[in-house]
């Protein structure tokens, strides 16, 4: 899942230009929910990174102790 880093924040930066090229080209209809699409797909593997990352430093923390007392 670390590897799903780079994919996220391009899928994050991509929707966002996304959006700006169609908003400056002055497009409207229904293509603005691409980029809004993306950038939700990007922020959802952040975030699952995110909290996969504070799980793992906590269970590490806890077998650490563990292994300490006695």
């Amino acid at each position: 899942m670390e590897h799903w880093n780079p994919y996220g924040w391009m899928l994050l930066a991509g929707g966002f230009l996304y959006g700006m090229v169609i908003g400056g080209l002055g497009l409207g209809g229904s293509l603005w929910m691409i980029g809004y699409a993306l950038m939700l797909a990007g922020l959802t593997i952040l975030m699952t990174n995110m909290v996969r990352a504070l799980w793992r430093l906590g269970r590490r923390r806890k077998a650490i102790l563990s292994r300490l007392t006695p």
